[in-house]
């Protein structure tokens, strides 16, 4: 059950695919996930060191601290391998959003 409390109420959120491109998926997630005080945001991206001025992670695995949720916004062909990433670093659950405007969920 505190799985899922974590999961829908999150203290430490991941955002794989995190970017600064205008217009991008990632850089939407991630503005969008910082309104909130109320958590910590890791942005993660194996190509940047800093996003919007924050630390940015290669790998969900180098997050300092354990992740409650992991928001994928990256292409769909690597989404089988972020997810199975996420569940060996001990997230607790995770979505990431489809073109139909959908969202796909794990555990």
């Amino acid at each position: 059950m505190d799985n899922l409390r974590n999961m829908l109420n999150p203290k430490a959120v991941a955002l794989v695919g995190a970017t600064e491109k205008e217009g991008a998926v990632g850089r939407t997630i991630l503005e969008n996930l910082l309104r909130s005080k109320e958590r910590k945001v890791y942005p993660v991206n194996p190509n940047r060191k800093k996003i919007l001025e924050i630390d940015a992670y290669p790998d969900v695995a180098n997050i300092p601290e354990h992740v409650d949720l992991a928001v994928i916004a990256t292409p769909a062909c690597t989404v089988p391998g972020v997810v199975e990433e996420c569940g060996k670093a001990g997230v607790d659950g995770g979505g990431w959003p489809t073109w139909r405007g959908e969202s796909q969920h794990i555990r």
